[in-house]
Formats: C-alpha cells, sequence, structure tokens
C-alpha cells in the first residue's frame, strides 16, 4: 500500500551548498588580490629600500672629514655611523681590506650600507631591510714633494741671470709643517749656473742625481693616470681668484700672461705640455697651491711667485721629450708650503670606488 507520507525536501541542503561553493571562491579571489597587493607591496618596498641603502652608501663615500692643519682624517678600521636620509635610517660600517707599507699609498675599504625603510605611519619597525656594499680606495690629500720645484725635465745649465728665492723650508703655519725639501731637484748634470738665488731647505738645496725619467718617477706621480682621464678637474681652463682650491687640467700648450696688478691663483694646475708664463707687471704671477707640468716651464715674467710646489717634466715618465726649462724673467720666488698643497688636493682626498666592486647580496655573499 503506497505511503500517505510527503517526500523529504532537498532544495535547502543544495542552496547552502551552493552558498558555501560561491563563499569559497569570493574568498579565494579575495585572497588572491590580497596577495597580489602584498606582492607588489613588497616589490616597492625592495626598490624603496634599495634607493635608501645605496642613498647611505654615497653619503658616506663622498663625506670627509679635515683637522685643523687641513689633513684629511682616515677613518678607522671598523667605523660605523648611522645616517638619516629620506625613507629612513642606514648603518654603514667601513673595514680595512689592504693596508699598504707606503704610508702614500691608497688603503683599500670594504664600505657597507644597510638601509632601513621606515613608514612612521606603521612604527618605527623598518618594513624592509637591504644591504649593499661597495670596495674603494681611501686617499689622502698629500704627494711626494721632492723639492720646493722638481724639474724632472732638467734646467737651462747657464744663463739665470735674474734673482729670486728657492725655499725647501715648510712655511705652513706652526703645528702644521712637514719636514723640509730640497730648494731644488733636477737630473745630474742640470742644475742651472750661476744660480744667484737665496736657497734654504734640506741639504744640499739643489739636489741633482739620476736621469730625467728617474726623476719623473720619484715624485709618484702617476702621470698616465693623471692625462689619462684619471682626475676629472673642475676645469679645463685657468682660474684666477677662485680661493675654492679648484682643480684644472689644460691640455697641450698653455700661456699666461700679466694683466694689471697681479694676476693670482689657486688650487691644483695641471698643463699637459708646456707652461709659459710671461709679463712685465711688477710682482706678475702668483700661484698657490700646487703646479704640475708635462713639459717644460718658461719663467719669462717680470715678477712670479709661487707657495705651494712645482713640479714640471712628467712627460719624462713616459719616455717622451721634454725641453729643458729656462727663467728668462727678472724675478722668481718659490717657497715650499705642506698646507697650500693640502688645499691644492683637498678635492682629491677621500674615497674613491673601485669599478666594478660593487655588491648588492653582501648579506649573502
Amino acid at each position: 500500500m503506497p505511503s500517505l507520507r510527503e517526500p523529504h525536501g532537498f532544495a535547502l541542503p543544495v542552496t547552502l551548498f551552493a552558498v558555501a561553493i560561491v563563499t569559497l571562491m569570493l574568498s579565494v579571489v579575495f585572497i588572491r588580490v590580497q596577495t597580489d597587493r602584498r606582492i607588489a607591496e613588497s616589490s616597492g618596498d625592495r626598490a624603496r629600500v634599495f634607493t635608501v641603502a645605496q642613498s647611505g652608501l654615497q653619503t658616506y663615500l663622498g663625506t670627509v672629514s679635515f683637522d685643523g692643519c687641513d689633513r684629511a682624517i682616515r677613518p678607522l678600521d671598523g667605523d660605523s655611523v648611522r645616517i638619516n636620509v629620506q625613507g629612513g635610517h642606514v648603518d654603514v660600517v667601513a673595514h680595512v681590506v689592504q693596508r699598504p707599507a707606503d704610508t702614500l699609498t691608497p688603503w683599500m675599504y670594504i664600505v657597507r650600507s644597510t638601509g632601513h625603510l621606515i613608514n612612521p605611519t606603521q612604527g618605527q619597525d623598518p618594513q624592509a631591510v637591504r644591504t649593499v656594499a661597495q670596495f674603494a680606495h681611501w686617499q689622502r690629500n698629500s704627494m711626494e714633494v721632492l723639492a720646493a720645484f722638481t724639474a724632472a725635465n732638467g734646467l737651462e745649465t747657464s744663463g739665470w741671470t735674474s734673482t729670486g728665492e728657492l725655499k725647501g723650508v715648510d712655511q705652513a703655519p706652526s703645528g702644521c709643517r712637514e719636514p723640509d725639501v730640497y730648494a731644488l731637484r733636477v737630473p745630474n748634470n742640470w742644475a742651472p749656473s750661476p744660480l744667484t738665488y737665496t736657497l734654504s731647505g734640506k741639504s744640499p738645496y739643489v739636489y741633482e742625481a739620476n736621469k730625467k725619467g728617474h726623476v719623473a718617477d720619484q715624485t709618484k706621480i702617476d702621470w698616465l693616470k693623471v692625462v689619462g682621464g684619471g682626475i676629472v678637474p673642475d676645469y679645463t681652463s685657468v682660474r684666477f681668484w677662485d680661493a675654492s682650491y679648484p682643480v684644472m687640467l689644460l691640455e697641450g700648450n698653455v700661456y699666461i700672461g700679466c694683466g694689471p696688478g697681479t694676476t693670482t691663483g689657486y688650487g691644483l694646475l695641471i698643463v699637459t705640455g708646456d707652461l709659459i708664463i710671461s709679463g712685465t707687471d711688477s710682482w706678475c704671477f702668483q700661484w698657490n697651491g700646487v703646479i704640475l707640468v708635462g713639459g717644460e716651464i718658461e719663467w719669462d715674467a717680470n715678477d712670479m711667485r709661487v707657495d705651494g710646489a712645482v713640479v714640471s717634466g712628467m712627460k719624462k715618465q713616459l719616455g717622451e721629450w721634454a725641453d729643458e726649462g729656462d727663467v728668462d724673467g727678472n724675478y722668481l720666488d718659490i717657497d715650499y708650503d705642506s698646507r697650500y698643497v693640502r688645499l691644492a688636493l683637498k678635492s682629491l682626498a677621500g674615497f674613491a670606488p673601485v669599478g666594478n666592486a660593487w655588491v648588492d647580496n653582501w648579506a649573502t655573499y
């Protein structure tokens, strides 16, 4: 006999099942959206923290401290500093990895910069951290000064009938002086005679020995690097009355004529060819700093004075020809002054990054 009871309904379970499926699908979509957003934010954080780390590294490499005598202060091994930059802060640590016996040879450092990305709205905990590093040479603002005037190309051995002074006694302020140097350094048999000059400094005042190329090598100036792009100058022409002590690199032969009054210059003057100084004005030419010349210097003005150091004939280091220098003017006064030397080289002091020696994954290196 057929049952008179109503069959159980199945619409409600099917509906609940469908709702659950839709909810699950929506949850998956929501999670995927959240994940994509977090990935995008994380990618952005990585890019921003890289900028923070690199900014701190560049700031540290570009910062140089000097003492009261304008000597660059070399960072200690393990030097550590925190630098605040836009977007966070950076912890920089510098370690010495190569320390040459020659005090004038640049030291090798590894400078590690750890950037911390900070979002003030999310607290002080960093949103991302990244470490980069750079190998760099640290160089002082000093040079091997052999004499007040070093003429690696030699000087005319006759005709120096003018008067003047070559002083190898350091004229820097008391407490900032370096050991005295020769008044004049020339190759063997190339000292001018007669030399009616006032001389002082390391004995003998006029030191002549070795061949021209050897004297050029003794300066320890890498002339090939200087003329081959190793120095980025501030100017490629002579700048007078600029007391910021800029670096000037002039190609070829250079002529400097005197205008009304004293023509005064400051800094590092590099001439790849010959340098001719000419003029008849009283106290015609004054230079405070360093003059480096590849060829000869013709001192043809009425009154010429240099406080710092002068080097000529550097082309002999490369085996190239350089005429002997001469003095046809009435008065030449070159005084060694280590402080003016340091001021002239001040912009060259500090860290010089080594090419192709940057690391962006130092934490796992």
